[in-house]
Protein backbone atom coordinates (compact mmCIF):
# COMPACT_ATOMS: atom_id res chain seq x y z
CA UNK A 1 0.00 0.00 0.00
CA UNK A 2 1.34 3.40 -0.98
CA UNK A 3 0.90 6.20 1.57
CA UNK A 4 0.69 9.90 0.79
CA UNK A 5 3.91 11.88 1.10
CA UNK A 6 4.34 14.85 3.45
CA UNK A 7 4.29 17.42 0.64
CA UNK A 8 0.91 16.14 -0.54
CA UNK A 9 -0.53 16.02 2.97
CA UNK A 10 0.28 19.70 3.56
CA UNK A 11 -2.20 20.79 0.86
CA UNK A 12 -4.56 17.84 1.09
CA UNK A 13 -8.22 17.71 1.99
CA UNK A 14 -10.16 14.52 2.56
CA UNK A 15 -13.61 14.08 1.00
CA UNK A 16 -15.38 11.11 2.59
CA UNK A 17 -18.41 9.24 1.27
CA UNK A 18 -20.75 9.44 4.25
CA UNK A 19 -23.18 6.93 2.78
CA UNK A 20 -20.75 4.03 3.23
CA UNK A 21 -18.48 5.23 6.05
CA UNK A 22 -19.16 6.77 9.47
CA UNK A 23 -17.10 9.87 8.74
CA UNK A 24 -17.80 12.06 11.82
CA UNK A 25 -17.09 9.28 14.28
CA UNK A 26 -13.85 8.35 12.54
CA UNK A 27 -12.70 11.97 12.14
CA UNK A 28 -13.14 12.93 15.78
CA UNK A 29 -11.63 9.67 16.96
CA UNK A 30 -8.36 10.45 15.18
CA UNK A 31 -8.29 14.25 15.15
CA UNK A 32 -9.00 16.61 18.06
CA UNK A 33 -9.24 19.79 15.97
CA UNK A 34 -10.28 19.04 12.38
CA UNK A 35 -11.98 21.47 10.02
CA UNK A 36 -15.15 19.72 8.92
CA UNK A 37 -18.09 20.47 6.63
CA UNK A 38 -21.10 18.31 5.82
CA UNK A 39 -21.73 18.98 2.13
CA UNK A 40 -25.48 18.43 2.48
CA UNK A 41 -25.71 21.15 5.15
CA UNK A 42 -27.69 24.14 3.88
CA UNK A 43 -28.69 22.38 0.66
CA UNK A 44 -31.91 20.72 -0.56
CA UNK A 45 -30.35 17.41 0.56
CA UNK A 46 -30.08 18.38 4.24
CA UNK A 47 -32.91 16.03 5.25
CA UNK A 48 -30.52 13.10 4.68
CA UNK A 49 -27.49 14.77 6.24
CA UNK A 50 -26.66 11.55 8.12
CA UNK A 51 -25.29 10.15 4.82
CA UNK A 52 -23.73 13.42 3.69
CA UNK A 53 -20.27 13.50 2.11
CA UNK A 54 -17.85 15.18 4.52
CA UNK A 55 -15.02 17.53 3.61
CA UNK A 56 -12.20 17.44 6.14
CA UNK A 57 -8.99 19.39 6.63
CA UNK A 58 -7.04 17.37 9.19
CA UNK A 59 -5.15 19.35 11.82
CA UNK A 60 -1.31 19.37 11.85
CA UNK A 61 -1.29 16.79 14.65
CA UNK A 62 -3.99 14.63 13.07
CA UNK A 63 -3.73 10.84 13.14
CA UNK A 64 -6.14 10.51 10.22
CA UNK A 65 -3.40 10.14 7.60
CA UNK A 66 -1.77 7.28 9.49
CA UNK A 67 -5.12 5.45 9.43
CA UNK A 68 -5.28 5.47 5.63
CA UNK A 69 -6.26 1.81 5.45
CA UNK A 70 -9.52 2.68 7.24
CA UNK A 71 -10.74 5.31 4.77
CA UNK A 72 -8.88 4.82 1.48
CA UNK A 73 -11.72 2.85 -0.16
CA UNK A 74 -14.39 5.34 0.93
CA UNK A 75 -12.84 8.74 0.28
CA UNK A 76 -10.94 10.83 -2.24
CA UNK A 77 -8.11 13.23 -1.55
CA UNK A 78 -8.12 16.63 -3.17
CA UNK A 79 -5.61 19.46 -3.17
CA UNK A 80 -6.52 23.13 -3.18
CA UNK A 81 -5.26 26.41 -1.75
CA UNK A 82 -8.67 27.60 -0.61
CA UNK A 83 -10.54 28.15 2.65
CA UNK A 84 -12.98 25.53 3.90
CA UNK A 85 -16.22 27.40 3.26
CA UNK A 86 -15.36 28.31 -0.34
CA UNK A 87 -14.12 24.84 -1.21
CA UNK A 88 -17.13 23.19 0.43
CA UNK A 89 -19.54 25.39 -1.51
CA UNK A 90 -17.85 24.56 -4.81
CA UNK A 91 -18.23 20.86 -4.04
CA UNK A 92 -21.87 21.45 -3.07
CA UNK A 93 -22.45 22.95 -6.50
CA UNK A 94 -21.41 19.57 -7.98
CA UNK A 95 -23.64 17.34 -5.83
CA UNK A 96 -26.04 17.04 -8.75
CA UNK A 97 -25.47 17.71 -12.44
CA UNK A 98 -27.71 18.64 -15.32
CA UNK A 99 -28.43 16.01 -17.96
CA UNK A 100 -28.93 16.53 -21.68
CA UNK A 101 -32.71 16.04 -21.37
CA UNK A 102 -32.97 18.82 -18.79
CA UNK A 103 -33.22 16.52 -15.79
CA UNK A 104 -30.77 16.28 -12.91
CA UNK A 105 -28.80 13.43 -11.37
CA UNK A 106 -26.73 12.93 -8.25
CA UNK A 107 -23.00 12.74 -8.93
CA UNK A 108 -21.01 10.60 -6.48
CA UNK A 109 -17.60 12.11 -7.27
CA UNK A 110 -16.58 11.51 -3.64
CA UNK A 111 -16.48 7.74 -4.29
CA UNK A 112 -12.98 6.67 -5.45
CA UNK A 113 -14.36 4.30 -8.06
CA UNK A 114 -16.81 6.87 -9.42
CA UNK A 115 -14.18 9.61 -9.44
CA UNK A 116 -11.83 7.54 -11.61
CA UNK A 117 -14.60 6.86 -14.11
CA UNK A 118 -15.70 10.48 -14.13
CA UNK A 119 -12.27 11.96 -14.65
CA UNK A 120 -11.62 9.42 -17.38
CA UNK A 121 -14.71 10.66 -19.24
CA UNK A 122 -13.69 14.34 -19.10
CA UNK A 123 -11.50 16.26 -21.50
CA UNK A 124 -8.74 18.39 -19.95
CA UNK A 125 -10.92 21.49 -20.35
CA UNK A 126 -13.93 19.82 -18.74
CA UNK A 127 -11.78 18.63 -15.85
CA UNK A 128 -10.51 22.18 -15.28
CA UNK A 129 -14.05 23.58 -15.32
CA UNK A 130 -15.36 20.89 -12.99
CA UNK A 131 -12.47 21.26 -10.54
CA UNK A 132 -12.64 25.03 -10.02
CA UNK A 133 -9.89 25.86 -7.46
CA UNK A 134 -8.88 22.20 -7.04
CA UNK A 135 -5.51 21.32 -8.57
CA UNK A 136 -5.45 17.57 -7.92
CA UNK A 137 -7.80 14.69 -7.19
CA UNK A 138 -6.43 11.40 -5.84
CA UNK A 139 -8.21 8.06 -5.63
CA UNK A 140 -6.84 4.87 -4.12
CA UNK A 141 -6.81 1.86 -6.47
CA UNK A 142 -7.17 -1.86 -5.85
CA UNK A 143 -3.54 -2.36 -6.90
CA UNK A 144 -2.42 -0.33 -3.87
CA UNK A 145 -1.47 2.78 -5.86
CA UNK A 146 -2.90 6.28 -5.93
CA UNK A 147 -4.45 7.52 -9.18
CA UNK A 148 -3.94 11.28 -9.60
CA UNK A 149 -5.94 13.62 -11.83
CA UNK A 150 -4.60 17.15 -12.22
CA UNK A 151 -6.40 20.37 -13.15
CA UNK A 152 -5.17 23.93 -13.58
CA UNK A 153 -6.94 25.10 -10.38
CA UNK A 154 -7.48 28.51 -11.92
CA UNK A 155 -11.25 28.42 -12.36
CA UNK A 156 -13.40 30.31 -9.85
CA UNK A 157 -15.16 28.37 -7.12
CA UNK A 158 -18.91 28.15 -7.62
CA UNK A 159 -21.41 29.02 -4.87
CA UNK A 160 -23.59 26.23 -3.50
CA UNK A 161 -26.67 27.96 -4.94
CA UNK A 162 -25.46 27.08 -8.45
CA UNK A 163 -25.81 23.34 -7.88
CA UNK A 164 -26.56 21.70 -11.22
CA UNK A 165 -24.48 24.12 -13.30
CA UNK A 166 -22.26 21.36 -14.67
CA UNK A 167 -23.77 19.47 -17.61
CA UNK A 168 -23.15 15.75 -17.92
CA UNK A 169 -23.50 15.20 -21.66
CA UNK A 170 -24.57 12.03 -23.42
CA UNK A 171 -20.97 11.22 -24.40
CA UNK A 172 -19.98 11.43 -20.73
CA UNK A 173 -22.73 8.99 -19.76
CA UNK A 174 -21.76 6.62 -22.57
CA UNK A 175 -18.11 6.72 -21.48
CA UNK A 176 -19.06 6.11 -17.85
CA UNK A 177 -21.23 3.15 -18.84
CA UNK A 178 -18.45 1.68 -20.99
CA UNK A 179 -15.93 1.96 -18.16
CA UNK A 180 -18.36 0.42 -15.68
CA UNK A 181 -18.96 -2.48 -18.07
CA UNK A 182 -15.23 -3.02 -18.59
CA UNK A 183 -14.70 -3.15 -14.83
CA UNK A 184 -17.56 -5.62 -14.45
CA UNK A 185 -16.19 -7.87 -17.21
CA UNK A 186 -12.81 -7.87 -15.45
CA UNK A 187 -14.38 -8.84 -12.12
CA UNK A 188 -16.53 -11.49 -13.80
CA UNK A 189 -13.50 -12.98 -15.54
CA UNK A 190 -11.72 -13.28 -12.20
CA UNK A 191 -14.79 -14.73 -10.48
CA UNK A 192 -15.33 -17.37 -13.18
CA UNK A 193 -11.61 -17.95 -13.85
CA UNK A 194 -12.46 -17.34 -17.49
CA UNK A 195 -10.10 -15.30 -19.65
CA UNK A 196 -12.00 -15.62 -22.94
CA UNK A 197 -13.29 -12.09 -23.66
CA UNK A 198 -15.65 -13.17 -26.44
CA UNK A 199 -17.15 -15.87 -24.22
CA UNK A 200 -17.62 -13.39 -21.37
CA UNK A 201 -19.35 -10.86 -23.62
CA UNK A 202 -21.57 -13.60 -25.05
CA UNK A 203 -22.60 -14.63 -21.53
CA UNK A 204 -23.42 -11.02 -20.62
CA UNK A 205 -25.47 -10.56 -23.79
CA UNK A 206 -27.29 -13.82 -23.16
CA UNK A 207 -28.07 -12.75 -19.60
CA UNK A 208 -29.39 -9.43 -20.92
CA UNK A 209 -31.63 -11.23 -23.42
CA UNK A 210 -33.32 -12.98 -20.49
CA UNK A 211 -33.85 -9.69 -18.69
CA UNK A 212 -31.08 -9.98 -16.11
CA UNK A 213 -29.87 -6.44 -15.44
CA UNK A 214 -28.04 -6.28 -12.12
CA UNK A 215 -24.42 -7.35 -11.77
CA UNK A 216 -25.50 -9.92 -9.18
CA UNK A 217 -28.03 -11.56 -11.51
CA UNK A 218 -25.75 -11.46 -14.55
CA UNK A 219 -22.90 -12.99 -12.53
CA UNK A 220 -25.13 -15.74 -11.19
CA UNK A 221 -26.48 -16.59 -14.65
CA UNK A 222 -22.96 -16.65 -16.10
CA UNK A 223 -21.77 -18.95 -13.32
CA UNK A 224 -24.61 -21.40 -13.96
CA UNK A 225 -23.94 -21.30 -17.70
CA UNK A 226 -20.23 -21.97 -17.25
CA UNK A 227 -20.68 -24.73 -14.67
CA UNK A 228 -23.45 -26.58 -16.51
CA UNK A 229 -22.44 -25.85 -20.10
CA UNK A 230 -24.81 -27.04 -22.84
CA UNK A 231 -27.31 -28.41 -20.29
CA UNK A 232 -28.63 -24.90 -19.84
CA UNK A 233 -29.86 -25.00 -23.46
CA UNK A 234 -32.45 -27.68 -22.62
CA UNK A 235 -35.99 -26.45 -23.45
CA UNK A 236 -37.13 -26.84 -19.84
CA UNK A 237 -34.37 -24.57 -18.58
CA UNK A 238 -34.86 -22.09 -21.40
CA UNK A 239 -38.54 -21.89 -20.48
CA UNK A 240 -37.63 -21.02 -16.91
CA UNK A 241 -35.18 -18.35 -18.04
CA UNK A 242 -37.75 -16.84 -20.43
CA UNK A 243 -40.66 -16.88 -17.98
CA UNK A 244 -42.43 -13.56 -17.61
CA UNK A 245 -44.28 -14.74 -14.52
CA UNK A 246 -41.25 -14.88 -12.21
CA UNK A 247 -38.83 -12.08 -11.22
CA UNK A 248 -35.16 -12.47 -12.09
CA UNK A 249 -34.00 -13.80 -8.73
CA UNK A 250 -36.76 -16.40 -8.58
CA UNK A 251 -35.98 -17.62 -12.11
CA UNK A 252 -32.33 -18.08 -11.21
CA UNK A 253 -33.24 -19.92 -8.00
CA UNK A 254 -35.53 -22.25 -9.93
CA UNK A 255 -32.93 -22.81 -12.63
CA UNK A 256 -30.28 -23.60 -10.03
CA UNK A 257 -32.58 -26.10 -8.32
CA UNK A 258 -33.55 -27.83 -11.56
CA UNK A 259 -29.97 -28.04 -12.75
CA UNK A 260 -28.93 -29.56 -9.45
CA UNK A 261 -31.61 -32.27 -9.53
CA UNK A 262 -31.79 -32.85 -13.26
CA UNK A 263 -34.47 -32.34 -15.90
CA UNK A 264 -37.88 -33.64 -15.00
CA UNK A 265 -39.05 -36.54 -17.14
Amino acid sequence: MMSLDEKTIERAWLLIDGAVFDAPRFIYEYDDQPELEYLYLGTPHESVIEVSPCLVKPSPSSRIWSEQVRWQDHAVVLMADEILSVLADHLRSLLSVKLHDGGYSYLRFYSPKQLVRLMGAFSDLERDQFSGPITDWLAFQTDGQWRRFSADGQRPARPASEEGWFVLADHHIEALAAMAKDEFVTRLAQYLSLNDASRLNALIQQASSFGFRTEKDVSRFAELAVVHGERIEHPEFQAILSSSEMPAGMRLNELDKRLAYGVAS
